[in-house]
């Protein structure tokens, strides 16, 4: 493992071949993402990736919050893809937090705000905002706190991602939710039909500060964990 401290302008995606696809390598620093599609595409697995290679190879500690699973869920399935989210933890690189999913929510409460401040925290990733939009009572008012919460993380110097689902990813048809707008970069994941099958693909819809691929590429998932599979031309 290599930790070390420094200042970047680009914040490695922490998922093998997703940062290929970047012009620039990897995500602006300070910026927010938005992983969004189809359940069981892999769009939790980018987000721990996002934070457990970002401490265990770049040496920039971070948060993963989780409305859906306990924590201890969460350090179970990634275990079982590779990833040691204890030993990190231990060493005070990533901390696992749960926001709980209620009608008093708040996007970022003041124990993500403390720690953030208190662990020179580089990334956070949000898995996912989906529940948290389903039990709010006015849209309008919910897109304004995701707003106010980017704008809250981002000028804390956070490059942060978030996850959220669709019911459908049709790649030639795409139905966007304004909640799509409101970040940096939007990042689709899905599914398409091949002659026997389906297969898992990823398409980098907006980055702001990089150019990127605007194609739909392979996506993997093993023991190892997930891999963007780059589509040679």
């Amino acid at each position: 493992m290599v930790y070390m401290e420094r200042e970047t302008k680009v914040v490695k995606s922490g998922t093998p071949g997703l940062d290929e696809l970047l012009t620039i390598g990897g995500f602006a620093n300070k910026s927010s993402v938005l992983v969004s599609g189809e359940p069981g595409t892999g769009k939790s697995i980018v987000a721990l990736q996002y934070i457990y290679n970002g401490a265990r190879l770049y040496g920039e500690p971070g948060i993963y919050v989780t409305s859906e699973q306990t924590v201890e869920k969460v350090k179970e399935n990634a275990k079982k893809l590779g990833m040691d989210l204890d030993d990190l933890e231990a060493k005070g690189f990533i901390k696992i937090m749960k926001i709980p999913v209620t009608h008093g929510y708040e996007l970022a409460p003041d124990a993500l705000v403390k720690e953030i401040k208190n662990s020179n925290i580089k990334r956070v990733a949000v898995d996912s905002i989906t529940p948290l939009e389903y039990l709010s009572s006015d849209v309008r008012n919910f897109r304004a706190r995701i707003l106010g919460f980017i704008e809250v993380l981002t000028g804390m110097g956070i490059t942060l991602m978030v996850t959220a689902e669709k019911k459908k990813t049709d790649f030639d048809n795409m139905e966007y939710t304004p909640e799509d707008f409101l970040f940096d970069g939007l990042v689709l994941m899905g599914r398409t039909r091949t002659a026997i099958s389906f297969q898992r693909v990823l398409s980098i819809v907006k980055m702001r500060g990089t150019s990127h691929s605007e194609d739909l590429h392979p996506v993997e998932i093993s023991d190892s964990g997930l891999v963007v599979k780059i589509i040679q031309e």
